[in-house]
């Protein structure tokens, strides 16, 4: 690690040279430009060497590129310090902000006015218009997070989250303006505000921002269902604060169009999300009919993301972030089987790094703003103190108020779970970008003292939250134990641990009769053997309480062969979704229902009699067959799939037996759910081919065809890796596979009506 540390400054020193320009430092003469006579000589060796000069007078023009060599150096320092700082207790977000505070801090007291290029990069970043800020990072950072979070879970805890979003930001808004006025009346400070501007500056402190405790809580391996809440609520709230500093903002300034208040709050938020949900389902139909096209694909969500944020904020001046929610919960939950199977992946790889970059950006800015353009004094300290506690007193309450509610709703809220919901509630860039917007309003409407009041409070509780609350939310994520796993987790666990260490000290044997590597040393090689560490467990685990820990983990290996075989072609993407849709559920009951307890699913397989009957009718009848045959195919695909992934089932389970690590008569129970699974599906494939023939037939000759061209994909694969073919050839054989694919999409195997009972 100490030998990082010197190529990291002189990584940052090379940096500071390419970005140093002598041409912009003044000598402190004035210096006069002159125009330049830039001539052009062309020899033209037609007219014997005649010359023809060309002068002309230009301008000098200089191009301003402080904003991209601020880009360049976000990027930098934001790989650098995730490279090389990963032991450092402040998670990346709250390191980056730091860093911005020390580049702000020492270009205001003119450290950087030598290297001139970093100093103009720096202020671009301290003096960016507020509105950029949002257009260009909100669709970014909203849609990355709403487009990876799981749809079931956020369902399941959406209650909650608008819990604290609505009624919650509301009472959080009161109180926090209320706090303003009641310091104005003790005389401590804040005389020239009113309530107005008061419960204005509550909606910009209500914003939250999530990044650092979301990354942490996965990091640390939380609760999901805590995460999501979190991060849910984080979304939810943002848009409300927004929509909330405009009803506030556009009355102080006197652009409110004269509406109830009430009435814009509704119109805003609800208008928000109806554009995020058509501008969502739009693109889910649109890469519906794209196949295999990762630039297509990908280029049309992130179109689809900034252009939902523009015409929800620009055109229709609704909630953009309530769009952005609304959008990306729909493409990732809802149209994430409509994603090509290859494209997904990289879907959200290229996410992930937006929001990475984003993150950079966004935090640097934060930092920078905060130390260029705070202006305060010895009080202004005072009240900055009163209001980090008084926002942790108000958080406090909400959730108290809330919480009968909010204990029964979804998955509930534990006591620690909601000690984490109250101190994990950080400020980020959302509120600051609000403030920095109050701060460039004409002071006719707020006076400057006010403005300045304003940023500063603003800045200051997002950075004490970020360096305090984010620095120190993991010791008591620790102290309130939500790591610990359950007993019998932590048996399979150990048990886990154990196969795999014995296994690879028997593969040591094998490898000392390998004729190349015979001579090596064992003892050394034994050292990178995987640790044998036990979980510490109560001697006493229930057999109840092991079961229900094997059957969630046969539930999670049949959910992940459902996206396997979407993967592979072998299960389509209505089907795919049905059956995750199912097993999420099952895995909500926490192991305490039987594997073979799948009412829901037969339910969702049967095929409604009244569209048979239907489609002899005059004028609805083409349709209604058309709907009743796609109805019997999904239910063959489906039923297909989960027979595939119960006999995947019984193979995990005989390796668990080999293993000879777990409970038998345990394995034996989970066997006979298995098997009951399997034989309910064979029997209603059986009754399918033979009451609906022809169905049967053109159904699985498209599995035929699937799982032919899944073969030759994967013979391509093979044939390139030994080398039989070039990557160039791989590519073209690969093209002709998705062709037969789409061809096969769009034009399936016909249903004869003569083959088919529909009468």
């Amino acid at each position: 690690m100490k030998a990082k540390f010197p190529f990291v400054f002189r990584l940052i020193f090379i940096v500071f040279l390419i970005a140093y320009n002598p041409c912009y430092i003044s000598a402190g003469n004035n210096v006069q430009e002159e125009n330049q006579e830039i001539t052009i000589e062309n020899v033209d060796h037609k007219h014997d060497g005649v010359e023809e000069h060309v002068a002309e007078h230009e301008g000098d023009h200089k191009t301003d590129t402080a904003p991209l060599l601020f880009i360049i150096l976000s990027i930098i320092i934001g790989v650098a310090t995730r490279h090389f700082v990963k032991k450092s207790p402040f998670p990346f977000t709250v390191l980056l902000l730091i860093i911005g505070l020390a580049l702000g801090l020492s270009n205001r007291l003119g450290y950087l006015d030598l290297l001139s290029g970093i100093s103009e990069a720096v202020n671009f970043a301290a003096h960016i218009d507020p509105h950029m800020l949002l257009f260009i990072f909100l669709p970014i950072l909203i849609f990355e997070a709403s487009y990876a979070m799981d749809l079931h879970t956020f369902k399941k805890t959406s209650t909650n989250a608008i819990l604290l979003a609505v009624p919650g930001i509301l009472i959080a808004l009161g109180l926090t303006g209320a706090l303003a006025i009641g310091l104005g009346y003790a005389g401590v400070g804040l005389l020239d505000w009113d309530w107005p501007l008061a419960l204005m500056f509550g909606a910009i402190i209500s914003a939250t921002d999530p990044v650092a405790v979301v990354a942490l809580l996965k990091e640390l391996g939380a609760s999901k269902k805590l995460g999501t809440l979190i991060e849910g609520e984080s979304l939810l709230n943002d848009g409300t604060a927004i929509v909330l500093f405009m009803v506030f903002f556009l009355g102080i300034t006197g652009e409110a169009s004269g509406n109830s208040p009430i009435f814009e709050f509704f119109r805003v938020a609800f208008g928000g999300l109806l554009i995020g949900a058509v501008f969502g389902y739009i693109v889910i139909y649109w890469i519906k009919h794209v196949f295999n096209d990762a630039l297509v694909e990908t280029s049309l969500v992130i179109a689809s993301a900034y252009l939902t944020f523009y015409i929800a904020e620009h055109t229709f001046h609704v909630s953009g972030v309530l769009g952005l929610v609304a959008l990306g919960l729909i493409i990732g939950g809802v149209g994430r089987s409509r994603i090509s199977p290859q494209v997904e992946h990289f879907m959200h790889e290229f996410w992930e790094l937006a929001g990475f970059i984003a993150n950079c950006l966004i935090f640097l800015i934060v930092g920078i703003v905060v130390a260029e353009r705070s202006v305060f004094n010895l009080n202004d300290f005072l009240l900055l103190g009163i209001f980090y506690i008084g926002i942790h007193i108000v958080r406090a309450i909400v959730i108290a108020l809330l919480y009968p509610l909010m204990k029964k709703a979804g998955y509930g809220l534990p006591k620690k779970d909601a000690i984490i919901v109250w101190y994990g509630a950080l400020r980020g860039a959302i509120g600051l970008a609000l403030a920095l917007i109050v701060a460039g309003v004409d002071d006719q409407y707020i006076p400057a003292h006010i403005k300045d009041q304003f940023l500063f409070f603003t800045a200051g509780i997002v950075t004490l939250t970020l360096l305090i609350n984010a620095s120190t939310i993991k010791y008591l994520v620790n102290y309130l134990g939500l790591t610990k796993i359950s007993p019998a987790k932590a048996m399979m666990v150990n048990n886990a641990r154990q196969y795999l260490h014995e296994s690879t000290e028997n593969q040591i044997e094998r490898l000392k009769s390998d004729r190349f590597i015979k001579k090596s040393n064992w003892e050394t090689v034994s050292r990178y053997l995987p640790s044998d560490h036990q979980e510490e467990i109560a001697d006493d685990v229930k057999g109840k309480d092991a079961i229900y820990e094997l059957r969630k983990r046969f539930l999670e290996a049949e959910k992940s062969s459902y996206w396997h075989q979407f993967k592979d072609g072998l299960l389509g993407p209505v089907g795919v979704k049905l059956l995750s849709d199912n097993m999420s559920y099952l895995l909500d009951e926490g192991g305490t229902v039987p594997l073979s307890d799948r009412k829901d699913l037969e339910e969702d397989w049967k095929i409604p009699e009244i569209l048979n009957k239907v489609s002899h009718w005059p004028l609805v009848g083409k349709w209604a067959k058309d709907w009743y045959l796609d109805r019997m195919m999904l239910s063959y695909d489906c039923c297909v799939s989960f027979v595939m992934a119960q006999e995947e089932l019984l193979k995990l389970l005989e390796s668990l037996i080999r293993s000879e690590k777990e409970d038998k008569k345990l394995l034996k129970i989970i066997e006979s759910e298995i098997n009951e699974n399997r034989i309910e599906g064979q029997t209603f494939l059986r009754n399918l081919r033979k009451n609906y023939s022809g169905v049967y037939k053109a159904v699985s000759t498209t599995q035929a065809i699937r799982s032919l061209l899944n073969y030759e994909s994967k013979t391509i694969e093979r044939l390139q890796k030994r080398g039989r073919i070039d990557s160039g050839e791989a590519s073209r054989m690969m093209k002709a596979i998705d062709q037969r694919l789409k061809q096969l999409q769009k034009s399936p195997p016909e249903i004869k009506d003569d083959e088919s009972n529909t009468n």
